[in-house]
Formats: structure tokens, sequence, C-alpha cells
């Protein structure tokens, strides 16, 4: 399935799911090789993000000793652009492609920037 801009139903049940950081491209726009992501234990469960249909997300991260880090989010999609807010601050996900089980988004480097570093995802089955 490719990601569709004409309507945020589809779109957020594309997004519904666990997904596990691949890496970054190192190109521009979405394109490019790919670095692989690198845990701090490559033995622990695989970092990963996770969206749920009642709009809130995780980030869970692994430290050396495996324990997971998590940091919770509320969640927004409008057209292809994910917001992602806890309290008062918010970032801003440009999702580049959902295809099948693999999805592309691009994460601004900072507040305001112009360019954007491309994460890919894998969806767990």
């Amino acid at each position: 399935m490719l990601f569709s801009c004409n309507g945020n139903a589809q779109s957020e049940k594309a997004l519904i799911g666990t997904w596990e950081i691949q890496g970054v491209l190192l190109g521009d726009d979405g394109e490019g090789a790919l670095l692989p992501h690198r845990q701090d234990n490559p033995d622990c469960e695989a970092d990963h993000s996770v969206f749920t249909t009642d709009r809130t997300a995780k980030e869970v991260k692994h430290n050396k000793n495996c324990e997971a880090n998590e940091t919770t989010f509320d969640w927004k999609l409008e057209d292809n652009l994910l917001t992602l807010t806890k309290g008062d601050r918010s970032i801003n996900w440009l999702i580049h492609s959902i295809e099948d089980d693999k999805m592309t988004v691009g994460v601004q480097m900072r507040p305001g920037a112009d360019k954007r570093m491309y994460v890919v995802y894998k969806k767990r089955n």
C-alpha cells in the first residue's frame, strides 16, 4: 500500500502498529543509501515506535542493559504531516511514504530547519 494524502482514515490505519527503526537515508528527499540504526546492545529488543488507535504513541529505546526507556506522545495526522506532542512541545514528521511494511519519514534536524533527515522504519508483524 502506498501512502495516500487523500484521506486520513486510510493513512491512519496504515500508521497504526509497531515500527522498528531501520536507519537513516544518506540522501536528500527520502532517497539514498541506508545507514543502519545502531542499537546500544544488538541483543536487546529493537528500538521502535508504537502508534495506537487512541492517538497515543510511544518511542521505545533500549540501553546496553536492555532496559527500555519509553517516551509517550499524542499524535495527529493531517495529510502527510504527523505531529507528535508531549506537553507544550511538538515535533513534526513529514511522512514521505508508507509502502507495505516500510515507512520513510522526514524529521527536522532542529526547529525551523528547512532540511530534513529521513528515517526508515519497518512494521513489525
